[in-house]
């Protein structure tokens, strides 16, 4: 599937729309809700056997992913504030919850459950925050791009006086 281009139209979600997905342990999508394909407008044949970068946006930094990674592989929890991509090249801002799927003590996958964001300002102040940590990963070749994105998003946090990732992204659930 060829990706379309951006088109800088926000898809804004409503109170009902709660997306959920679950992947396998390399993160190919098994399962989607009908608010995913509602919101997206990937259908379940668009998506399913998918990897769920499908949805990515290039405005979120690889080293945010990283985090999530190694929170929900290492078996934790992760709360993000996350900005993804429609089929048709909208976006969307979501608040999601990203854990492991377990069978005993063994990791079977992975599962989110995502409802939207609506704070123009906070979304302005994660844009700001994404933008930044995106443009020192840019400024890397490809394989270095994590590492230095990982390193960028804690001085940036740091900057803004917050600990981690998930302590400044919380404050959305306040909202």
């Amino acid at each position: 599937m060829q990706e379309t281009e951006l088109t800088g139209r926000e898809r804004p979600l409503v109170p009902s729309e709660i997306i959920s997905t679950q992947t396998d342990t390399r993160g190919v999508i098994t399962y989607i809700n009908k608010a995913f394909t509602q919101v997206t407008g990937f259908s379940r044949e668009d998506a399913v056997g998918r990897p769920h970068n499908l949805i990515r946006h290039p405005d979120v930094p690889r080293g945010l992913y990283y985090l999530l990674w190694d929170a929900i592989k290492s078996g934790e929890q992760f709360f993000a504030v996350t900005k993804n991509r429609c089929k048709n090249g909208d976006h969307y801002w979501t608040l999601g919850m990203f854990q492991p799927n377990f069978a005993g003590d063994e990791i079977t996958g992975f599962r989110s459950t995502r409802k939207g964001l609506r704070d123009e300002a906070l979304k302005a102040e994660f844009d700001d925050l994404y933008r930044a940590v995106r443009r020192v990963e840019l400024e890397k070749p490809r394989p270095r791009q994590v590492e230095a994105g990982h390193k960028a998003l804690k001085k940036q946090l740091k900057k803004h006086g917050y600990r981690d990732y998930e302590s400044f992204a919380r404050r959305a659930l306040a909202l």
